[in-house]
């Protein structure tokens, strides 16, 4: 078996450890040891993006956000499905250290060369609230069982789009409490299975959250009004 390789650690304050592990060229990043994101489990990150993107691959200059960086996945796959120049897409990662190591390690550092991509190392609600009716598709990532989010966090993602786009969210399994959190926000909610990677003998599944605010216009329809 090849060895287990420590690229690197990062405490925070309250005393939790994020570190990135490296074995046979495959990443793992964990928190406190548990898994958080690999270069092996990424599927529902992809579909993620794909499905957000899916309204607005017309729009000339779409702004996207990623709530949460992970491994670069889904900021991979939205850059892939909305190649426009004038593109932007906006990392919200409160975790200096994981965008640094995005940087450095994996596949998908190179995307961190392209202009359109920048960085701030803020929670992405925070980001949210200075940007008000600018966004075209917010990506959330959460790989834990729960997702805790806080109502005025939801209304700030609710206010960040324009009509019609799309927050999605990556959870482990559908999750009750989070889609009335965003049905009282103003969204309007469903949810679809995705498998949660397209590699292994088994099919794991994850579940993707779709919170859409409200109803979204075709381009055809708008020249035609």
């Amino acid at each position: 078996m090849k060895p287990l390789n420590k690229l690197g650690e990062h405490k925070m304050e309250d005393g939790s450890v994020w570190e990135l592990w490296e074995r046979d060229n495959e990443l793992s990043l964990q928190l406190d040891g548990m898994p958080c994101a690999s270069s092996f489990t990424y599927g529902s990150e992809q579909s993620m993006a794909e499905i957000a993107t899916s309204p607005i691959t017309r729009a000339s200059q779409p702004q996207i956000l990623i709530a949460g960086l992970g491994l670069g996945y889904g900021l991979a796959k939205a850059m892939e499905c909305l190649p426009r120049e004038k593109a932007k897409f906006i990392v919200a990662e409160p975790i200096p250290a994981i965008i640094e190591w995005n940087r450095s390690y994996g596949e998908n550092r190179a995307l961190w060369e392209d202009r359109r991509v920048s960085a701030e190392a803020v929670h992405a609600a925070e980001l949210c609230r200075k940007r008000t009716g600018s966004l075209h598709a917010i990506l959330l990532r959460h790989v834990h069982a729960r997702c805790e989010m806080k109502l005025g966090d939801a209304q700030a993602y609710f206010n960040a789009l324009k009509g019609g786009s799309l927050l999605a969210i990556s959870v482990a399994k559908k999750d009750k409490r989070l889609e009335s959190t965003l049905m009282r926000a103003g969204f309007e909610v469903s949810t679809t299975p995705v498998p949660a990677s397209a590699k292994g003998k088994q099919q794991r599944m994850h579940t993707i959250v779709l919170a859409r605010r409200g109803r979204f216009v075709p381009f055809a329809e708008r020249q035609q009004g």
